[in-house]
């Protein structure tokens, strides 16, 4: 079915595109996306002490149905969203965003972000894909340096001086690193962030080894997604030997 979703420019998409969509969430949650949510969607967004917080969540679950749902040709009530098991446990808790219905032969890959004021899914076949979005905002970005970048990546975010242009760099660097985790499905708590280099001087897509604690290493390419507004993204698949898809972007403005 995603092979019948035409680009931007009106060509039939690839097998090997992916689909990136995007959406701004307002100060509540909004009563149409309540609708869609199952009673553990309902729960966590209760949860919530920020009504943004809680609206960004919301818009992305059911934002995410929507989108399945047109990619495969069923109502967004129809779709069944779950978690793969997590990569450092058994549970379906926290682990990677799982499509479990409607039932399809070749389920795609699917990776979901939330940040304030936005939400985002990246959909792809047969490829595993990470998605990470950050609101830009003011970070010590310093002292995070030790602890999420590697000498490399601390050289270019503090080449700069304090400021918006530092922090663009820090949250570039960020989530390009989320979401190779992400797509990975380890987990941030489980990466080795200041080994995890992914050249945020290079505008990509950038080639990135996942370093393991077994020894053996995956190969992902990590590009950023562009978007209008005070918010940065990247996306991450696993590398395979057939070429690249493109991006294709579905995002509010």
């Amino acid at each position: 079915m995603i092979t019948s979703v035409t680009g931007p420019a009106g060509e039939p998409a690839r097998a090997a595109d992916i689909h990136v969509w995007g959406w701004r969430a307002g100060g509540t949650p909004a009563t149409e996306d309540l609708l869609l949510l199952d009673d553990a969607e309902l729960r966590r967004v209760r949860r919530f002490h920020h009504p943004r917080d809680a609206a960004a969540l919301a818009r992305t679950r059911a934002g995410t149905r929507r989108a399945l749902g047109g990619l495969l040709g069923v109502p967004a009530t129809d779709v069944t969203l779950g978690n793969r098991p997590c990569s450092g446990c058994p549970s379906r808790q926290h682990g990677p965003p799982l499509l479990l219905e409607p039932v399809v032969p070749q389920p795609p890959e699917i990776g979901m972000a939330r940040t304030d004021g936005y939400g985002m899914l990246a959909v792809c076949a047969g490829i595993p894909v990470g998605i990470d979005v950050e609101a830009l905002r003011s970070v010590d970005v310093e002292g995070l340096a030790d602890v999420v970048l590697t000498e490399r990546e601390r050289a270019h975010v503090l080449g700069v001086p304090d400021g918006p242009v530092r922090a663009q760099r820090h949250f570039q660097c960020w989530t390009r690193k989320e979401a190779v985790v992400k797509a990975a499905g380890t987990g941030l708590l489980r990466a080795e962030l200041t080994r995890l280099e992914v050249y945020p001087e290079d505008p990509g897509p950038v080639r990135v080894e996942l370093p393991s604690q077994d020894g053996k290493s995956a190969w992902w390419l990590v590009r950023d997604v562009p978007l209008s507004g005070p918010w940065t993204a990247a996306l991450a698949h696993r590398e395979t030997p057939l070429r690249p898809g493109r991006l294709v972007l579905h995002a509010e403005s």
